[in-house]
């Protein structure tokens, strides 16, 4: 009933609302999604033309918010938060949904990394070099899979040149720091070739030191519970320092390379690619195996180990597009091959090992208009080899194969009204040496399939909606898993393990509406969607214990997700040398079980209004974004304070517009700010008040 009212309300709450999140290096940012081309789908739309919603972070705007994780990147766009852990380790959260649920992609195709496995791997692309993000917000899966179920992020590069250069000869060099992560970044991309011909190479760097918060390491939650529990229990324990205004052992190494060769012709373009990414960083909370040391006197003492992450990877890419003529007008093809390896170091003994060779290849036959008609059909492979070898590997080693096939129509209904529909089956199969006989294999088929709108009327207004039903597989951690997982304090036990046999596919029923419209002084969009789930799989809290860390189980139960995402923007000034305009922001995700539980990990309300002044010569920007309090928690989880962040920016071009340069204060009232949405939001804080310098020089 509240999903129903929530849609019902929708339309009245347009005065709350804004443009897609774009770039807006220009002064025409709020138009930007007219003209933004989205290349996570198969015919290539504006935003504005797509029924599902779709936000892309690009240009300026994308230099100015470089992170250094693509979580962090991208958490303040509509809908979207992150796992925070650690300013090297943060995934994104799309409408309260993350790992397996959504998918991080390079140039569409998957980053085939360990990162959605567990919130302390870090995601092995970096979006430092990156042209744009694409963010579409809600299922994903009938065009990229069932790990697309929350949504989809596609890191969009230059690398292999789709059309011809500009120049001979060009490049860019960008530099950048970070005060209150110490960070000091720095990359170079040189790109040279003809009309035919063309190479690219790149180079960068990122090191940060550890966090500095303005508070307690540890929530005021968390530190009243254990209290209460020493209290409860009758003991007396030796009080220990806290961690007081920085967070140990949260540095990071990172460094990555590429090279790349592009051919095309007047029918299209192939292209090659490898890349590295290498990175070394510290898990915050990780504590390993307690060792015992001789003191002086002979006795005993107890010493923590810290845990780091040292990951490699090397990527092949291989992306190319035809045009054909007769029925099949264009073929698009992408293959990539992934040798990844991330090895977590306790002290100086490796503890874990984690090793995925992996393979996405997809092909896209774009078919001539017929009639009204223009669509594709596509077919996706995909397989993972995983291996996890040490005491303290919690998933067996497995082998995920995945075989798609899918479907992506477009009917021009009139001049006002586009109809966008898409079917895909996925079959998939799990299999591991390391099971025996008597484990249940999953061996099974997920379908899904979507229908979407898009009615304009009048010049300035229009209405999409879309209806998705789509299945996702269980994956083999959600089966497998067992054992102790110390970066984030668990003890993980899957439904195979548990006794509870094989798990369901999930099956999602998701119904987005978006309203979008404009005037001569402003320009809004609101969406709202509710995601029915049945059988939902999610790591459940426990009040068990196992080797002393809490006991979590991977469950099913129905749940239900629904919310919206607003924004406003209002012209305020306009004169001939500038333009100031207002913008005002909200957005907001419930998800609850059947019973009425609340499920964990949810963001809660977030709101946040901004001034942008735009000057011949430069452009300032102030923003506040305030995050209530997040006290609808699931059992055996802590509630969150809320928080403001306030944000300033001042930027400027020089050397005909080659030259850009910024300087950015983030979380200026140094607040104790935690995102709910992280798995140690009670153990490490975001980063305190920060002072941010960055430029990029075009050539």
């Amino acid at each position: 009933m509240k999903a129903l009212q929530l849609l019902i309300a929708i339309p009245v709450s347009a005065l709350f609302a804004a443009p897609a999140y774009a770039d807006d290096e220009q002064d025409e940012e709020h138009h930007a999604d007219d003209v933004i081309i989205v290349t996570a789908t198969p015919l290539e739309r504006s935003i504005s033309n797509l029924a599902q919603p779709t936000d892309v972070l690009s240009g300026e705007a994308l230099v100015r918010r470089q992170s250094a994780s693509i979580g962090e990147t991208i958490a303040s766009m509509p809908g979207v938060n992150s796992t925070y852990f650690g300013p090297a380790a943060s995934r994104p959260v799309i409408r309260g949904q993350a790992g397996e649920r959504v998918r991080v992609l390079s140039n569409g195709l998957d980053a085939l990394d360990a990162s959605a496995l567990s919130e302390d791997h870090a995601v092995s692309l970096d979006t430092i070099l990156a042209e744009r993000v694409e963010v579409i917000r809600g299922p994903a899966t009938l065009l990229y899979g069932s790990g697309a179920a929350g949504g989809l992020v596609n890191i969009v590069d230059s690398r292999i040149h789709r059309e011809p250069l500009d120049a001979p000869f060009g490049g860019a060099v960008s530099l950048g720091t970070d005060s209150a992560i110490g960070k000091r970044s720095g990359a170079i991309r040189l790109d040279a070739g003809s009309e035919n011909f063309s190479a690219h190479v790149d180079y960068f760097r990122r090191d940060t030191d550890d966090i500095d918060i303005p508070d307690f390491a540890e929530s005021a939650a968390l530190r009243a519970s254990e209290e209460e529990e020493e209290h409860e229990e009758g003991e007396e324990h030796e009080e220990e320092e806290e961690a007081f205004g920085r967070v140990d052992n949260t540095d990071s190494e990172t460094e990555g390379a590429a090279f790349a060769l592009t051919a095309r012709n007047d029918s299209g373009f192939i292209g090659f690619s490898v890349s590295t990414y290498e990175t070394n960083y510290g898990v915050p909370v990780a504590h390993g195996h307690e060792e015992e040391h001789g003191g002086e006197e002979g006795e005993e003492e107890e010493e923590e180990e810290i845990i780091r992450i040292d990951m490699e990877q090397v990527r092949y890419d291989l992306i190319g597009e035809q045009q054909i003529g007769g029925l099949v007008d264009t073929m698009k093809y992408r293959v990539t091959f992934n040798d990844y390896e991330h090895v977590e170091l306790e002290g100086a003994e490796t503890g874990t090992m984690f090793d995925s060779q992996g393979i996405d290849a997809r092909l896209e036959l774009v078919h001539r208009p017929l009639g009204n008609f223009e669509g594709a059909l596509g077919f996706q492979y995909k397989n993972i080899d995983f291996v996890a070898d040490g005491e303290e590997a919690f998933v067996p080693d497995t082998e995920t194969e995945q075989l798609s096939v899918f479907l992506f129509e477009e009917l021009l209904v009139s001049d006002t009204f586009t109809l966008q529909g898409s079917a895909r089956g996925e079959y998939q199969e799990i299999t591991s040496d390391e099971l025996g006989a008597s484990v249940p294999r999953y061996d099974d088929w997920a379908f899904g399939a979507s229908v979407g709108g898009i009615w304009s009327f009048g010049d300035t207004q229009s209405l999409s909606a879309s209806l998705a039903v789509t299945e996702r597989h269980p994956n083999s951690t959600e089966l497998y898993a067992e054992g102790p997982h110390l970066a984030v304090q668990r003890f993980e036990l899957g439904s195979v393990t548990l006794g509870n046999g094989i798990l369901d596919k999930e099956l999602s029923t998701n119904v987005d509406l978006t309203w979008r419209g404009s005037s001569s002084i402003f320009e809004y969009s609101v969406t709202g969607f509710v995601n029915n789930v049945d059988d939902y799989i999610f790591l459940r809290p426990t009040d068990g214990e196992e080797d002393e860390l809490q006991v979590f189980e991977f469950n099913q139960t129905d749940a239900e997700f629904w919310g919206a995402e607003a924004e406003l923007l209002v012209d305020l000034l306009q004169t001939e040398t500038g333009h100031l305009h207002a913008q005002f922001t909200t957005d907001f995700v419930r998800a609850e079980e059947s019973n009425g539980n609340d499920l964990p990990l949810i963001p809660p309300l977030r709101y946040g209004v901004a001034l942008h002044y735009t000057h011949t010569y430069f452009d300032a920007s102030v923003e506040a974004q305030f995050n209530e309090e997040q006290d609808r928690v699931a059992e055996n989880e802590l509630p969150t304070e809320s928080f403001t962040m306030l944000n300033a920016e001042l930027s400027s071009r020089f050397m005909s517009d080659q030259l850009f340069v910024f300087l950015r204060g983030t979380n200026l009232l140094d607040e104790d700010a935690r995102r709910h949405s992280s798995p140690i939001k009670d153990i490490v804080p975001l980063p305190g008040r920060s002072l941010q310098v960055g430029m990029r020089l075009d050539f």
